[in-house]
């Protein structure tokens, strides 16, 4: 990689994360529309790690085209429920089936990431984005390590459309921590090779999520 790639990986990183704490602070509502010149003139760079920036939220399902603009997608609560009553299902069977064919690699790497979510939730203001990213990487592990790509598809999609929600989990101090210890016995449970108690353990993992979200999370959203 050249020093320009590297710069420009850099502004692109640098603009999205403008773009996505705008949309999460409500700086960008749903619906709204969003100019790359004006972003632009905002960051004061070039617009083409601004467009590679929007191309990667438009990617993630947070945003969509609309002529020379990008409009933010909206989801209603209804939409959010029924995405993690999807998720649920999914994850947990992907949790006993990663259990019946966990490879070494995947195992180590799991405790690995496990051990980094600690580090940086134990910093004094964590970035939320990053945890959220962390956390959805034990997802997407054990998504492939059930060895269903259609699974992994799914589930990685849903996680998509759902990172305003899930990043704004970890904007609590509380949750951090519970996340951790859900994660711990998710992990374990998957790494024990017990199915029944893989599935379980990620079944109720995600209900506790849907739970916080239902009572401390979309009750002030929307």
């Amino acid at each position: 990689m050249t020093v320009e790639d590297r710069e420009k990986l850099t502004l692109t990183e640098t603009a999205y994360k403008y773009i996505f704490d705008g949309i999460m602070n409500g700086k960008y509502r749903a619906g709204q529309s969003i100019s790359p010149d004006l972003l632009a003139k905002s960051l004061n760079m070039s617009k083409t790690p601004i467009r590679e920036a929007l191309l990667q939220l438009e990617t993630e399902g947070l945003i969509f085209r609309n002529g020379r603009f990008y409009n933010v997608v909206y989801l209603d609560e209804e939409e959010i429920v029924e995405l993690y009553e999807v998720r649920a299902i999914l994850e947990a069977e992907a949790a006993a089936m990663a259990a019946a064919r966990l490879t070494d690699s995947i195992r180590e790497d799991l405790k690995e990431t496990l051990k980094l979510i600690r580090k940086v939730s134990s910093q004094e203001n964590p970035d939320p984005l990053v945890l959220a990213d962390l956390n959805g990487k034990i997802h997407g592990m054990i998504a492939a390590a059930s060895g269903n790509r259609y699974i992994v598809e799914y589930t990685r999609n849903i996680r998509l459309k759902l990172k305003v929600v899930r990043t704004t989990l970890f904007s609590s101090f509380d949750r951090r921590e519970v996340e951790i210890e859900e994660h711990e016995k998710v992990i374990n449970a998957v790494l024990s090779g017990d199915q029944n108690l893989a599935r379980r353990s990620m079944w109720q993992h995600e209900m506790e999520v849907l739970e916080y979200l239902r009572n401390s999370v979309l009750n002030k959203i929307y």
